[in-house]
């Protein structure tokens, strides 16, 4: 019998999935399923051949030979992201991932008109920016919502009359959109505009642009094989086991983040699950909810237990200060969040503790607790609320005080000490990069 493997992030992202993912490919599963995101996604994979590479769309299963990877419906493609991706990969010898690469016709494409909008408006704000990826995942899908017709999904790209035609409406309309954003724009410094707008406008008012785009579309379309929507349900019929990778993480989700420091997806495994109702299989389900040993988030937004000393003990070579989220920041492991994003994941059958490794880089090792919110306890509300209900409690965790309690530095003790905390199994555990430095207990 097929089985199935759910990898989902409990926290703000960066929780080790590619690593996790990449591992249980090593035990025996054949196919990688993206389930949400798009190109923003960065899951970094080592292998013991001492091979790295930072995975954005292809799944972070693909360093083992002859596993394929399935872009799912739920997923915004990037074509021009793939393309630069596929040469990463050629250059540390994997030379036949586009011919392991399935992508359901149906899914979403971003466009560089996509892009460019998502970075002028992320420049715009200023001091009030949200964070962002700067990949176009909130134009994309924001779009799709109201343009039905003139979307761009994956299984237009190898029809060149359309794809022409819908690329042209998206930098025309985009073109529109930010002529009113140019007031904002306008009033930043001459250093910003020089340095950050003039050259993304450059961009989007070049018709080689729209050419190049194109052009990689077409051959990216024509280098995949594009799927129809019984694809999984086949695949899943037989002997084997597939894993589904989410990206990002659950505190980040459209609806269960705080809002506005969240992305334009699900982030929870409630798309992985409908595709495995979808396909019929009635297959075993195992939902992984993964989290560090210490709480990390890369970007704006509310950190109640973020601490400057963790911040600076961390060497985190793959996760730095970059131009669109700012700098990546930790603090210690929060029992509070964590209980809050298994209940929004509403399903989570076991724990998956990474980065234990760190922990004897600390001189003391606690966890959060409880939140006391104007002295008396609070925590998010576990039930589905409005935008603005969730912004709110972003601001509330602002001006939380944090209970702390300390747990056991040594790290079997300090894993099945938080998993008995949270009244979860502990199913894995992780103390290095490597899948050798995996332990599973399923």
């Amino acid at each position: 019998m097929h089985r199935a493997i759910v990898v989902t992030d409990l926290s703000f992202g960066d929780a080790g999935k590619g690593s996790i993912t990449d591992a249980l490919v090593r035990r025996g599963a054949e196919l990688v399923v993206r389930y949400n995101g798009g190109a923003q996604a960065a899951h970094t994979v080592i292998d013991e051949k001492g091979r790295c590479h930072i995975f954005h769309q292809f799944g972070s299963g693909t360093l083992v030979e002859d596993t394929e990877t399935f872009l799912s419906r739920f997923m915004l493609v990037n074509p021009l992201a793939l393309y630069d991706e596929e040469e990463a990969l050629r250059e540390i010898g994997i030379t036949d991932a586009f011919e392991r690469m399935h992508i359901d016709g149906r899914a979403l494409v971003t466009t560089p008109y996509h892009v460019i909008t998502n970075r002028l408006r992320e420049i715009a704000r200023g001091h009030q920016k949200h964070g962002s990826c700067g990949m176009g995942i909130g134009e994309t899908a924001a779009d799709a919502l109201d343009y039905e017709s003139q979307v761009l999904r994956f299984g237009d790209l190898a029809q060149s009359t359309i794809l022409q035609r819908k690329l042209e409406w998206h930098r025309d309309y985009k073109r529109r959109q930010l002529d009113a954003l140019l007031p904002l724009l306008n009033r930043l410094s001459e250093e910003v505009v020089n340095k950050k707008v003039v050259p993304v406008l450059d961009q989007l008012h070049s018709e080689d642009e729209l050419e190049a785009a194109c052009e990689v579309f077409s051959f990216i379309a024509n280098k995949v094989q594009v799927e129809s929507a019984d694809f999984l349900a086949e695949r899943m019929q037989g002997e084997g086991c597939t894993v589904f990778e989410g990206a990002q993480g659950v505190l980040l989700d459209e609806d269960w983040g705080f809002h506005p420091y969240t992305t334009w997806s699900k982030t929870t495994s409630a798309n992985a699950l409908m595709l495995i109702e979808e396909a019929e299989t009635n297959i075993p389900t195992i939902v992984l909810g993964l989290t560090r040993a210490y709480q990390t988030r890369h970007g704006e937004g509310p950190f109640p237990t973020e601490d400057e000393y963790l911040t600076k003990a961390i060497h985190e070579p793959h996760n730095i200060t970059n131009e669109w989220q700012g700098p990546f920041r930790a603090g210690w492991l929060d029992l509070c969040l964590l209980r809050y994003a298994m209940s929004a994941n509403r399903r989570v059958d076991g724990l998956v503790i990474t980065c234990l490794d760190h922990l004897e880089e600390f001189s003391e090792v606690r966890v959060g607790t409880d939140y006391m919110l104007n002295s008396l306890p609070w925590e998010p509300e576990s039930r589905p609320v409005s935008l603005a209900g969730r912004e709110a409690e972003g601001k509330s965790l602002l001006n939380v005080k944090v209970l702390y309690a300390p747990l056991p530095s040594e790290p079997t003790a300090y894993a099945l000490t938080v998993s008995s905390l949270l009244q979860v199994p502990l199913l894995a555990t992780s103390s290095g990069p490597a899948a050798g430095e995996k332990t599973f207990m399923f």
